[in-house]
């Protein structure tokens, strides 16, 4: 059996992967990497290594579960952001809410990649590892680790889903809030148009023109214009 792990990186997991290849036999297990990050990790592992005796699949399935030993406490770390998050929207203090909801949404959708192909791998490496029952039993269990962070993973996704529909909403109530107030102040103003413009044809015949009370008579009616539309728009509760 052979294949490739790609393991996000915890600083940034939308960036580069870590990547090594591995050749699994039922005497060797062959691993190329060409950066130091097996050795770390392998080192990491030494002591536990040591203690007893290990078949070539089960120092994979060893390696493979210390990828994944602090994978659930990184991915609770996203829900403590998108919680903040949220009572930042309830705030209506979001300041670059997309571009931090867009940061995390490519982050969890590359650990949802990575948790779907390890999943496939576990479940090859089980059934290709039935001669050796400890091993199998492993990635059996590896495998169902898998699943359940990228369930994890898939939560997480859709509640920062969530979180980018309550902003889009915040933000259509405002521009629906600012569209009302243009509305009534041109509803307002619409009968002073009327008004000025039917009094700016100066036709000759109108009388209001060489009233000599024409230009107050003009006026209080189109306070009381104002007035009324305020009173109806407050009976009508439109603001």
């Amino acid at each position: 059996v052979r294949g490739t792990f790609a393991v996000p990186q915890k600083a940034d997991p939308a960036g580069p992967r870590r990547q090594f290849a591995f050749r699994l036999t039922q005497k060797r297990l062959l691993l190329a990497d060409d950066s130091n990050f097996l050795r770390s990790e392998l080192g990491k592992l030494e002591g536990k290594l040591l203690q007893e005796p290990q078949t070539p699949a089960q120092l994979l399935a060893e390696l493979t579960a210390h990828l994944l030993q602090n994978d659930a406490v990184a991915l609770q770390r996203y829900e403590d952001r998108l919680s903040e998050m949220e009572e930042e929207l309830l705030r209506e203090r979001a300041d670059g809410f997309e571009q931090r909801i867009f940061q995390i949404r490519r982050e969890l959708s590359a650990y949802a990649a990575y948790y779907e192909q390890l999943t496939e791998l576990c479940g090859t490496l089980s059934e290709e590892t039935e001669d050796d029952p400890r091993a199998a039993h492993l990635f059996d269990a590896l495998s169902g680790r898998a699943q359940r962070l990228a369930a994890l993973v898939q939560m997480h996704r859709e509640y920062s889903l969530q979180l980018r529909e309550m902003h889009q909403t915040q933000i259509d109530v405002r521009q629906n809030n600012i569209m009302k107030i243009l509305t009534i102040v041109t509803t307002v103003f619409l009968p002073l148009s009327l008004i000025a413009g039917w009094y700016g044809m100066n036709f000759v015949n109108m009388p209001e023109l060489q009233s000599a009370n024409g230009y107050r008579i003009v006026c209080i009616a189109s306070a009381l214009c104002v007035v009324l539309e305020l009173l109806i728009f407050k009976w009508k509760k439109w603001f």
